[in-house]
């Protein structure tokens, strides 16, 4: 797969909350920024059943939920900043919050809510910005989160719709005529290529280690049921000169417990490799050399 000479190669990352673009993939955009690449992010919900004013939660007294988006949407574009992201879309849907069931949630939020009408949503930016390279959650939402969950329902939804198609047209001109050359023949759609965030075992055991040793053992540090198998993961990105982006993009989401507690966790010093795993997708692996570059076999990447 080649990507069309006449525009920029373009990475577009899903994800369903602020902050999740910088603790999950925040190298990986800061990386490809900085390569020249497109990076559009599409955040699904407003956050706001985050930590509201004073650490309060959803519930208490001191939460405003508008307050926790507005606040929260003010973070998301000082850890793009920080990324060097180059469009930033918010699809502001309601955020489910962390319920103790699904019962608790509102019908009205994000993982609730009828698809079809995010699913279009989704598909048309994907024709517009025309993405070389998508990534997203895993099936299990990589936390089993149900707006995580969702953003990954959906947008495989809308690739798959785009799959189904023939692909994305190599112009933006979406006329009859859009996917012909000047000499009159046709020019091959292309499909994006799509990749799952995930962690591999041996990685966040080492981060675990790490963690005990330097902050104790009350300190939080993600459990190992998030992690998958080492032979799972088909491609690891080298992001070890962008970790200071993306603690400077955690750092944006202040407001945010748990953001905090994971910059707490970057910032340890230490013999683990920074790297941010993924599983590809689509084309399907089928074994080999894993992977250093999510553009591998579309251009050359530095």
């Amino acid at each position: 797969m080649t990507a069309p000479q006449n525009r920029r190669p373009t990475l577009m990352v899903v994800h369903a909350h602020p902050d999740d673009e910088a603790s999950q993939t925040g190298g990986t955009l800061a990386r490809y920024a900085a390569a020249g690449v497109r990076t559009v992010l599409v955040t699904c919900t407003d956050g706001a059943q985050g930590d509201g004013a004073g650490s309060s939660k959803p519930g208490d007294r001191d939460h405003e939920p508008a307050q926790v988006a507005a606040r929260r949407s003010r973070e998301l574009a000082e850890s793009g900043a920080a990324l060097g992201i180059s469009d930033l879309v918010r699809l502001d849907y309601p955020d489910s919050g962390v319920p103790d069931s699904a019962d608790d949630i509102d019908p009205h939020a994000f993982s609730r809510m009828e698809g079809e009408p995010v699913v279009r949503r989704l598909e048309a930016l994907m024709r517009e910005y025309r993405p070389d390279v998508i990534v997203t959650y895993p099936p299990n939402g990589f936390s089993n989160h149900p707006d995580h969950v969702r953003t990954h329902e959906l947008t495989v939804a809308a690739f798959e719709r785009i799959k189904r198609s023939g692909g994305l047209h190599p112009r933006s001109d979406h006329s009859d005529h859009s996917d012909q050359n000047e000499e009159g023949g046709r020019h091959p759609r292309s499909l994006p290529k799509l990749y799952y965030i995930a962690v591999s075992l041996s990685s966040l055991k080492a981060v675990r280690a790490l963690a005990e040793a330097a902050l104790g053992p009350d300190a939080w540090i993600p459990p190992l049921d998030v992690a998958v198998d080492d032979d799972t993961v088909t491609a690891a990105v080298d992001v070890s000169d962008f970790w200071p982006h993306k603690q400077r993009a955690l750092a944006a989401h202040a407001s945010q417990a748990d953001a905090a507690a994971l910059l707490r966790l970057f910032s340890l010093s230490g013999d683990v490799v920074r790297v941010e795993e993924y599983v590809r997708a689509h084309p399907p692996w089928t074994g080999g050399t894993r992977e250093s570059d999510l553009f591998e076999g579309v251009r050359e990447t530095p």
